[in-house]
């Protein structure tokens, strides 16, 4: 009887971290108006989304380095690079020397590009020096992304589109404009890797800096992919991207923007995003100068109020099977959750 209770006692030890643990966890890293997140699965994997820039002081590796910290990482099984230019790609050789990377996930080669030049045509040639011995996996639209507890599908890739609707998805999209912009390549952005991200009930889309022309040929005329409950503000909130053809049409609860205090959420994607059907709250790496004080979010829901002595605090999300899923701002400690 004493072994079983021990048994009993050790079995329910051990059983209760698992239980806690069993989240999806985001930390989207303040790289002042690049990208970088980490994302850690249940089964203790981790991933690196983009790395920010390199240069300034190692500002952008070093706030990379305390988020990872904070999350218990030491290395990463996989780096997804959503496209390559500079302040997505150029930090990752930086991070790679001081957390290993198993994986590298990328678009593959770069397309004939005269715009692609300057600090983004080095930093792509750079990842691509780096990548030599690498282990690497170049993905195309349909594709999984390898990664435990969660379906990681990619939709665009190298400015092609998934042929076939996902789950929930292929019904027409109202907010489809008559006519779309011209397809024209703009840095590597048009040829960004975007994803939606299925952990149980929780769904999430992220498509790097995906120009609105790729987006029209995403989602217009039917919207492929359906509704989702995070959206990662494209591009930094630039008005080059997030139309409401994406926007309205995936129907998010919540949407994080990974801007800087002078980069991103434009006027006109922040009326978007506040106009976008069934959007409860609008999440901030900083207060937006562009944006101004009537179409920022509210303040408690801004990681960085200032450049100036600006800590590079960042944005959790710990998402659950059942759908929901918790935002937290370091720089205060807010919280909330959204139930499915």
């Amino acid at each position: 009887m004493k072994h079983l209770f021990l048994c009993f006692v050790l079995a329910f030890v051990f059983i209760l971290p698992l239980t806690a643990a069993d989240t999806l966890d985001f930390w989207v890293v303040d790289v002042e108006g690049g990208k970088a997140i980490i994302v850690r699965n249940p089964s203790g994997q981790t991933m690196l989304i983009d790395g920010g820039m390199p240069g300034f002081n190692d500002r952008d590796l070093n706030r990379v380095l305390a988020a990872a910290q904070d999350a218990g990482v030491k290395r990463f099984d996989v780096a997804l690079i959503t496209h390559y230019d500079v302040d997505h790609v150029g930090n990752v050789p930086n991070i790679d020397s001081k957390l290993p990377i198993t994986l590298l996930v990328d678009h593959g080669p770069l397309l004939p590009n005269p715009k692609l030049a300057g600090i983004n045509r080095r930093a792509a040639d750079a990842y691509v020096a780096f990548l030599r011995g690498r282990k690497r996996l170049s993905v195309k639209p349909g594709d999984t992304i390898p990664f435990r507890d969660v379906r990681i599908t990619v939709v665009t890739s190298n400015e092609q589109v998934i042929s076939k609707p996902l789950s929930g998805g292929g019904i027409a999209n109202d907010a489809c404009p008559a006519e779309g912009p011209a397809q024209t390549r703009d840095d590597d952005n048009a040829a960004s890797i975007g994803t939606v991200w299925q952990f149980g009930r929780f769904r999430m889309a992220d498509f790097g800096d995906l120009v609105k022309w790729a987006e029209y040929k995403l989602m217009c005329p039917k919207n492929p992919i359906g509704t989702v409950d995070l959206f990662m503000v494209s591009h930094h909130g630039l008005d080059r991207s997030n139309s409401p053809a994406l926007v309205h049409a995936l129907r998010p609860k919540v949407a994080i923007s990974n801007n800087g205090e002078r980069k991103g959420i434009s006027p006109e994607v922040a009326r978007t995003l506040r106009s976008s059907p069934g959007l409860e709250d609008v999440w901030q790496l900083h207060y937006s100068t562009t944006a101004g004080p009537d179409l920022n979010t509210s303040e408690q829901y801004i990681a960085n109020m200032k450049a100036q002595g600006c800590q590079g605090h960042w944005i959790k999300i710990s998402a659950r099977r059942d759908g929901s899923f918790t935002v937290t701002n370091t720089r205060n400690n807010v919280s909330k959750t959204y139930k499915k």
